[in-house]
């Protein structure tokens, strides 16, 4: 009789166990992935640039729709939060002259970058962010150039991309403001324009 009672409650704390054990295999962990955004984008500008031109810059705002800001400050930032994916993210700086020019010559430079952060569920940092190499343009102008130039920073210092939905990025178009059809008139100026590049998720 003994044995029995000692029997029956090994056979209890085994069935206990395997109970806790069967438990603890449904919890498998969460498995982690890309569900949100957010972009940085900053825009250097020259003071001569400012002083000759009206500078607009047209970005993708948080509700996937173009924004613009007129700017009076050599440096712009803008951060901006994408609730879901896929989404679109990029900025381009417009610069129209303000009137007949009156200085001889212009040191004329502008410079941007964009860094894109993917988030996860939890809203934390998911694989490695997407940062642009500097887009940048600048010169040393006299006043029968400086049009011409300004609309050269319209085409050149501009960065878009899509984040699809998986969380890698891709390089995309944005029509910015009806310029990015513009033939480039001053194609013989110095220039630094390169590429964007960067990570996809990790």
């Amino acid at each position: 009789m003994k044995n029995l009672k000692i029997m029956s409650l090994l056979l209890g704390g085994l069935l206990a166990f395997g109970s806790l054990t069967s438990c603890g295999d449904d919890d498998e962990p969460e498995v982690m992935k890309a569900t949100s955004a957010k972009a940085e984008y900053v825009v250097n500008l020259s003071q001569d640039l400012l002083d000759a031109a009206n500078v607009i810059i047209y970005y993708m705002d948080s509700n996937g729709e173009q924004a613009q800001e007129t700017v009076t400050t050599t440096t712009w930032t803008k951060s901006v939060s994408f609730a879901k994916l896929p989404a679109q993210a990029g900025f381009s700086v417009q610069p129209t002259l303000k009137g007949e020019p009156t200085q001889e010559e212009y040191t004329i430079e502008a410079t941007g970058q964009m860094t894109l952060t993917l988030l996860d569920q939890k809203g934390k940092t998911f694989g490695e962010p997407f940062v642009s190499q500097l887009l940048q343009i600048k010169g040393q102008l006299g006043p029968d150039y400086l049009e011409k130039y300004l609309t050269r920073i319209s085409t050149r210092v501009s960065e878009a991309k899509e984040i699809a939905a998986d969380g890698t990025f891709a390089d995309t178009t944005i029509s910015w403001g009806g310029n990015t059809d513009i033939d480039d008139p001053n194609r013989d100026t110095e220039i630094t324009n390169e590429g964007a590049t960067g990570k996809t998720r990790g």
